[in-house]
């Protein structure tokens, strides 16, 4: 019987090839990872339009129905959201009642005696996640509000954006500056840019939300990723 010999060439990769092989799947993986987050960030910010968009027709079905437009039960109510970012709640606990009809506590100026029966929770006129309530349906502007642009937080239900954050909203006012130097008189400063309400989201911006709308008039790069109506 003859015996046939096989010979292998077992050559392996030198290390010049392993570090191509190596980079080449870093470059592909950093491709990839960075498409995604641009696919990410770009439907949150679809997303936030789209409920901004809601929100505005709302307000304006909202004033047409009582000839104002809802102005928040004070300001600087903060609550810190992912990822580890501070913002005022104030605004969108607002447009939550105001846009729902459920609650009225968070919007100023409302009393029981114009939304009998609104929420069911111990805290007067306190919003309960329920619109049944044969006084809330009046005041129910949003007719459909889907789960995906509301929460609650530390007790308040609040309208947010594509990122998970809340709605910035004001209506418009004036506050008054002391005089320079301490002498009489004072100086009215609008409260808004607009003259019916400022409205918008931080979106993707994470060093400024703790600025108002009007900031942005003495620096524009403030708001330079906001989604906003000015």
């Amino acid at each position: 019987m003859r015996l046939t010999h096989f010979r292998f060439n077992s050559r392996a990769f030198t290390l010049v090839e392993m570090l191509i092989v190596i980079t080449l799947i870093a470059i592909l993986a950093a491709l990839t990872m960075g498409g995604y987050t641009y696919a990410m960030r770009s439907s949150k910010r679809r997303v936030t339009t789209g409920t901004f968009e809601a929100i505005k027709l709302a307000l304006e079905r909202y004033n047409t129905e009582f000839g104002e437009y809802p102005e928040a039960n004070g300001t600087g109510t903060m609550a810190q959201f992912p990822p580890g970012l501070n913002f005022d709640t104030s605004g969108a606990a607002c447009l939550y009642q105001a846009l729902t009809g459920d609650g009225y506590d968070q919007i100023k100026g409302v009393t029981g005696s114009a939304s009998a029966g609104a929420g069911s929770s111990s805290a007067p006129g306190a919003s309960d996640g329920k619109t049944e309530g044969t006084a809330e349906i009046k005041n129910k502007m949003l007719v459909e509000i889907p789960q995906t642009i509301w929460t609650k937080k530390n007790g308040t239900y609040i309208i947010i954006d594509g990122f998970g954050h809340p709605f910035q909203y004001i209506k418009a006012g004036v506050t008054t500056t002391p005089a320079a130097g301490g002498g009489a008189g004072a100086t009215p400063e609008p409260t808004t840019i607009n003259s019916t309400y400022d409205l918008w989201s931080y979106s993707e911006d994470e060093l400024n939300t703790t600025k108002k709308s009007i900031d942005t008039l003495q620096s524009t790069n403030i708001s330079i990723k906001w989604i906003k109506n000015w």
